[in-house]
Protein backbone atom coordinates (compact mmCIF):
# COMPACT_ATOMS: atom_id res chain seq x y z
CA UNK A 1 0.00 0.00 0.00
CA UNK A 2 0.90 3.89 -0.64
CA UNK A 3 1.86 5.58 2.46
CA UNK A 4 0.50 8.97 1.83
CA UNK A 5 2.19 12.31 3.99
CA UNK A 6 -0.99 14.14 4.91
CA UNK A 7 0.81 17.67 5.79
CA UNK A 8 -1.16 19.86 7.39
CA UNK A 9 -1.38 23.23 5.73
CA UNK A 10 0.16 25.24 7.96
CA UNK A 11 3.53 22.76 7.30
CA UNK A 12 3.03 22.98 3.53
CA UNK A 13 2.83 27.00 3.58
CA UNK A 14 5.82 26.90 5.89
CA UNK A 15 7.98 24.58 3.66
CA UNK A 16 6.82 26.30 0.02
CA UNK A 17 8.09 29.74 1.79
CA UNK A 18 11.15 28.86 2.21
CA UNK A 19 13.83 31.20 0.78
CA UNK A 20 14.92 29.16 -2.87
CA UNK A 21 18.47 31.25 -2.50
CA UNK A 22 19.36 30.00 0.96
CA UNK A 23 18.72 26.44 0.08
CA UNK A 24 20.75 26.86 -3.17
CA UNK A 25 23.95 28.40 -1.07
CA UNK A 26 23.11 25.67 1.38
CA UNK A 27 24.12 23.14 -1.13
CA UNK A 28 27.11 25.11 -2.34
CA UNK A 29 25.34 26.73 -5.87
CA UNK A 30 26.29 30.01 -7.06
CA UNK A 31 23.71 33.04 -7.65
CA UNK A 32 24.11 36.27 -9.38
CA UNK A 33 21.98 39.43 -8.74
CA UNK A 34 20.28 40.42 -11.85
CA UNK A 35 17.91 43.03 -11.17
CA UNK A 36 15.27 42.88 -8.10
CA UNK A 37 16.27 39.04 -8.30
CA UNK A 38 18.81 36.49 -8.35
CA UNK A 39 20.04 34.16 -10.99
CA UNK A 40 21.42 30.73 -10.56
CA UNK A 41 24.29 30.30 -11.93
CA UNK A 42 24.26 26.77 -13.26
CA UNK A 43 20.94 27.46 -14.96
CA UNK A 44 20.81 31.08 -16.24
CA UNK A 45 17.37 31.17 -17.57
CA UNK A 46 15.99 30.06 -13.57
CA UNK A 47 15.45 33.93 -11.73
CA UNK A 48 14.54 33.58 -7.99
CA UNK A 49 12.81 36.40 -5.96
CA UNK A 50 12.56 35.16 -2.17
CA UNK A 51 10.47 31.86 -2.38
CA UNK A 52 9.28 31.69 -5.96
CA UNK A 53 11.44 31.22 -9.32
CA UNK A 54 10.28 31.45 -12.91
CA UNK A 55 12.13 29.27 -15.56
CA UNK A 56 12.09 31.64 -18.33
CA UNK A 57 13.21 29.28 -20.80
CA UNK A 58 9.39 27.71 -20.79
CA UNK A 59 8.10 30.04 -18.16
CA UNK A 60 7.55 27.28 -15.54
CA UNK A 61 7.10 28.97 -11.85
CA UNK A 62 6.28 27.71 -8.58
CA UNK A 63 7.31 27.41 -5.04
CA UNK A 64 10.43 26.24 -3.14
CA UNK A 65 8.17 22.87 -3.11
CA UNK A 66 7.88 23.15 -6.92
CA UNK A 67 11.61 23.68 -7.37
CA UNK A 68 12.89 21.26 -5.28
CA UNK A 69 10.62 18.97 -7.38
CA UNK A 70 11.56 19.98 -10.34
CA UNK A 71 15.26 20.91 -10.30
CA UNK A 72 16.02 17.64 -7.75
CA UNK A 73 13.86 15.16 -8.76
CA UNK A 74 12.16 15.33 -5.03
CA UNK A 75 8.82 13.55 -4.53
CA UNK A 76 6.75 16.10 -2.93
CA UNK A 77 6.48 14.89 0.70
CA UNK A 78 10.32 14.67 0.45
CA UNK A 79 10.62 18.17 -1.14
CA UNK A 80 8.23 19.36 2.06
CA UNK A 81 9.91 17.59 4.54
CA UNK A 82 13.71 18.77 3.45
CA UNK A 83 12.18 22.26 3.36
CA UNK A 84 10.07 21.85 7.07
CA UNK A 85 13.96 21.41 8.56
CA UNK A 86 15.40 24.75 10.27
CA UNK A 87 18.75 24.00 8.26
CA UNK A 88 20.14 22.05 5.26
CA UNK A 89 23.92 20.33 5.59
CA UNK A 90 24.29 22.49 8.73
CA UNK A 91 23.25 25.95 7.32
CA UNK A 92 20.29 27.83 7.95
CA UNK A 93 17.26 28.09 6.00
CA UNK A 94 15.51 31.03 5.99
CA UNK A 95 11.68 31.85 5.31
CA UNK A 96 10.21 34.51 2.74
CA UNK A 97 9.00 37.62 4.98
CA UNK A 98 6.04 38.11 2.65
CA UNK A 99 2.94 36.65 4.21
CA UNK A 100 1.29 33.55 2.56
CA UNK A 101 -1.10 34.35 0.31
CA UNK A 102 -4.48 33.08 0.89
CA UNK A 103 -5.38 30.30 -1.11
CA UNK A 104 -7.55 30.91 -4.07
CA UNK A 105 -10.64 29.15 -4.72
CA UNK A 106 -10.54 26.82 -7.49
CA UNK A 107 -12.48 27.24 -10.22
CA UNK A 108 -12.45 26.12 -13.31
CA UNK A 109 -11.92 28.66 -16.19
CA UNK A 110 -15.58 29.26 -18.49
CA UNK A 111 -16.52 26.61 -21.29
CA UNK A 112 -16.49 27.44 -24.95
CA UNK A 113 -19.36 27.17 -26.77
CA UNK A 114 -17.30 24.46 -29.18
CA UNK A 115 -13.94 22.66 -29.41
CA UNK A 116 -12.87 23.80 -32.53
CA UNK A 117 -9.42 25.48 -31.52
CA UNK A 118 -8.04 22.37 -29.36
CA UNK A 119 -9.16 20.07 -32.01
CA UNK A 120 -7.40 21.90 -34.71
CA UNK A 121 -4.32 22.04 -32.35
CA UNK A 122 -4.26 18.64 -30.91
CA UNK A 123 -4.80 16.49 -34.39
CA UNK A 124 -2.83 19.06 -36.38
CA UNK A 125 0.31 20.02 -34.22
CA UNK A 126 -0.05 17.07 -31.95
CA UNK A 127 -1.29 14.57 -34.00
CA UNK A 128 -3.47 13.55 -31.60
CA UNK A 129 -6.50 11.15 -33.03
CA UNK A 130 -9.75 12.32 -33.09
CA UNK A 131 -11.44 9.19 -31.10
CA UNK A 132 -8.95 9.71 -28.57
CA UNK A 133 -9.87 13.69 -28.31
CA UNK A 134 -13.19 12.60 -27.85
CA UNK A 135 -13.28 10.20 -25.47
CA UNK A 136 -11.30 12.57 -22.80
CA UNK A 137 -13.73 15.36 -23.68
CA UNK A 138 -17.44 13.43 -23.52
CA UNK A 139 -15.58 12.58 -19.95
CA UNK A 140 -15.61 16.00 -18.89
CA UNK A 141 -11.65 15.98 -18.32
CA UNK A 142 -10.67 17.87 -21.79
CA UNK A 143 -12.15 20.97 -22.92
CA UNK A 144 -11.61 24.84 -24.55
CA UNK A 145 -11.95 28.01 -22.82
CA UNK A 146 -13.87 30.62 -23.71
CA UNK A 147 -11.68 33.53 -23.73
CA UNK A 148 -8.08 32.32 -24.46
CA UNK A 149 -9.56 28.73 -26.54
CA UNK A 150 -6.63 26.86 -23.94
CA UNK A 151 -6.54 23.34 -23.79
CA UNK A 152 -8.30 22.41 -20.79
CA UNK A 153 -7.11 19.11 -18.88
CA UNK A 154 -8.95 18.92 -15.49
CA UNK A 155 -8.39 16.46 -12.31
CA UNK A 156 -11.05 14.96 -10.73
CA UNK A 157 -11.52 13.09 -7.26
CA UNK A 158 -12.82 9.51 -6.88
CA UNK A 159 -16.06 11.18 -6.12
CA UNK A 160 -15.96 12.90 -9.50
CA UNK A 161 -15.32 16.45 -8.36
CA UNK A 162 -12.77 18.62 -9.97
CA UNK A 163 -9.72 19.52 -7.87
CA UNK A 164 -7.17 20.63 -10.14
CA UNK A 165 -7.08 21.64 -13.69
CA UNK A 166 -4.27 22.58 -16.49
CA UNK A 167 -4.19 25.26 -19.57
CA UNK A 168 -2.12 24.66 -22.50
CA UNK A 169 -1.95 26.80 -25.04
CA UNK A 170 -3.09 26.30 -28.75
CA UNK A 171 -0.97 28.78 -30.67
CA UNK A 172 2.30 27.02 -31.55
CA UNK A 173 4.02 30.32 -32.29
CA UNK A 174 2.86 31.41 -28.71
CA UNK A 175 3.77 28.36 -25.92
CA UNK A 176 1.52 28.82 -23.17
CA UNK A 177 0.81 26.37 -20.10
CA UNK A 178 -0.37 26.97 -16.24
CA UNK A 179 -1.83 25.26 -13.63
CA UNK A 180 -5.36 27.15 -12.75
CA UNK A 181 -4.99 29.23 -9.61
CA UNK A 182 -6.43 27.17 -6.42
CA UNK A 183 -5.44 23.53 -8.04
CA UNK A 184 -4.97 21.23 -6.09
CA UNK A 185 -1.69 19.27 -6.45
CA UNK A 186 -3.65 15.99 -5.36
CA UNK A 187 -4.96 15.61 -8.70
CA UNK A 188 -3.83 16.25 -12.13
CA UNK A 189 -5.71 14.64 -15.51
CA UNK A 190 -5.89 10.97 -15.42
CA UNK A 191 -8.52 8.37 -16.44
CA UNK A 192 -8.85 5.14 -14.18
CA UNK A 193 -9.97 1.40 -15.81
CA UNK A 194 -10.69 -1.39 -13.63
CA UNK A 195 -7.15 -3.57 -14.24
CA UNK A 196 -4.09 -3.30 -11.91
CA UNK A 197 -2.21 -1.31 -13.92
CA UNK A 198 -1.31 2.43 -14.05
CA UNK A 199 0.95 4.13 -16.67
CA UNK A 200 2.78 7.46 -15.16
CA UNK A 201 3.51 10.36 -17.25
CA UNK A 202 4.68 13.54 -17.13
CA UNK A 203 2.09 15.80 -18.94
CA UNK A 204 -1.26 15.11 -20.60
CA UNK A 205 -0.43 15.09 -24.30
CA UNK A 206 2.15 12.70 -23.60
CA UNK A 207 -0.28 10.36 -21.67
CA UNK A 208 -2.42 10.79 -25.22
CA UNK A 209 0.23 9.95 -27.59
CA UNK A 210 0.80 6.73 -25.74
CA UNK A 211 -2.27 5.70 -26.28
CA UNK A 212 -2.21 6.58 -29.59
CA UNK A 213 0.21 4.57 -30.15
CA UNK A 214 -1.02 1.72 -27.86
CA UNK A 215 -5.23 1.73 -28.65
CA UNK A 216 -5.26 -1.45 -30.21
CA UNK A 217 -4.48 -3.05 -27.12
CA UNK A 218 -7.37 -2.50 -24.99
CA UNK A 219 -6.28 0.48 -23.55
CA UNK A 220 -9.73 2.04 -21.63
CA UNK A 221 -9.26 -1.59 -19.40
CA UNK A 222 -6.04 0.35 -17.83
CA UNK A 223 -5.49 3.60 -15.54
CA UNK A 224 -3.41 6.38 -17.00
CA UNK A 225 -1.79 9.66 -14.93
CA UNK A 226 -0.07 12.79 -15.76
CA UNK A 227 1.88 14.01 -12.86
CA UNK A 228 2.45 17.68 -14.15
CA UNK A 229 6.21 17.23 -13.62
CA UNK A 230 8.13 14.92 -11.54
CA UNK A 231 6.28 15.44 -8.25
CA UNK A 232 4.59 12.51 -7.05
CA UNK A 233 1.42 14.03 -4.85
CA UNK A 234 -0.83 13.60 -7.13
CA UNK A 235 0.38 9.83 -7.54
CA UNK A 236 0.24 9.00 -4.08
CA UNK A 237 -3.18 10.00 -3.60
CA UNK A 238 -4.83 8.54 -6.65
CA UNK A 239 -2.73 5.08 -5.09
CA UNK A 240 -4.05 5.62 -2.01
CA UNK A 241 -7.79 6.15 -3.35
CA UNK A 242 -7.58 2.58 -5.49
CA UNK A 243 -6.15 -0.15 -3.75
CA UNK A 244 -6.77 -2.45 -6.42
CA UNK A 245 -4.16 -0.99 -8.81
CA UNK A 246 -0.59 -2.84 -8.32
CA UNK A 247 1.36 -2.55 -11.36
CA UNK A 248 2.95 0.62 -12.12
CA UNK A 249 5.00 1.59 -15.52
CA UNK A 250 6.77 4.38 -15.71
CA UNK A 251 6.48 6.64 -18.83
CA UNK A 252 8.25 10.09 -18.37
CA UNK A 253 10.63 11.90 -20.93
CA UNK A 254 13.92 10.79 -21.63
CA UNK A 255 15.89 14.05 -21.65
CA UNK A 256 19.32 12.14 -23.14
CA UNK A 257 20.36 14.90 -25.00
CA UNK A 258 19.91 17.88 -22.60
CA UNK A 259 22.89 20.32 -22.32
CA UNK A 260 23.57 22.38 -19.40
CA UNK A 261 24.36 26.12 -20.34
CA UNK A 262 27.81 25.53 -21.07
CA UNK A 263 27.38 22.75 -23.13
CA UNK A 264 28.03 20.08 -21.36
CA UNK A 265 25.55 17.11 -20.89
CA UNK A 266 22.75 17.73 -18.33
CA UNK A 267 21.31 14.93 -16.20
CA UNK A 268 18.67 12.66 -17.54
CA UNK A 269 16.00 14.08 -15.04
CA UNK A 270 12.92 11.67 -16.42
CA UNK A 271 15.65 8.77 -16.46
CA UNK A 272 16.53 9.44 -12.91
CA UNK A 273 13.16 9.78 -11.90
CA UNK A 274 11.93 6.69 -13.59
CA UNK A 275 14.34 4.98 -11.51
CA UNK A 276 13.57 6.49 -8.64
CA UNK A 277 9.81 6.25 -8.38
CA UNK A 278 10.67 2.16 -9.46
CA UNK A 279 12.50 1.72 -6.57
CA UNK A 280 10.36 3.84 -4.24
CA UNK A 281 7.20 2.31 -5.24
CA UNK A 282 9.15 -1.15 -5.39
CA UNK A 283 9.82 -1.00 -1.73
CA UNK A 284 6.04 -0.15 -0.87
CA UNK A 285 5.22 -3.35 -2.76
CA UNK A 286 3.72 -2.36 -5.69
CA UNK A 287 5.11 -4.59 -9.22
CA UNK A 288 6.96 -1.28 -10.52
CA UNK A 289 8.81 -0.91 -14.52
CA UNK A 290 10.33 2.35 -16.70
CA UNK A 291 9.38 2.54 -19.92
CA UNK A 292 10.90 5.67 -21.33
CA UNK A 293 10.02 6.63 -25.33
CA UNK A 294 13.33 6.65 -27.62
CA UNK A 295 12.85 10.27 -27.98
CA UNK A 296 12.14 13.03 -26.15
CA UNK A 297 8.85 12.18 -25.36
CA UNK A 298 6.16 10.15 -26.42
CA UNK A 299 4.47 13.17 -28.41
CA UNK A 300 7.39 13.34 -30.57
CA UNK A 301 7.48 9.42 -31.60
CA UNK A 302 4.04 10.17 -32.41
CA UNK A 303 4.43 12.80 -34.36
CA UNK A 304 7.02 11.20 -36.47
CA UNK A 305 4.89 7.92 -37.22
CA UNK A 306 2.02 10.36 -38.59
Amino acid sequence: MSSYVNFTQEEIDRAAHTDIKSFLEAKGEKLEPSGSEWMWAANHSVKIRGHVFCDHSNDDKGTAIDFLCTFYNCRFSEAVLTLLGDDYNGIELRRDTAPPPGRKPFVLPQKSRNMQRIYAYLMQERKIDQDIISFFVHNRSLYESCKTHNAVFVGYDAAGIAKAAHEKGTLSDRPYRRDVPGSSKDYFFNYRGDSDRLYVFEAPIDLMSFICLNKSKDWQRHSYISLGGLSDRALARLLSEHPNIRHLVFCLDNDYNATNQDGSPAPNHGQVAAKQFCHDYGQKGYDTSALLPEKKDWNEILKENN
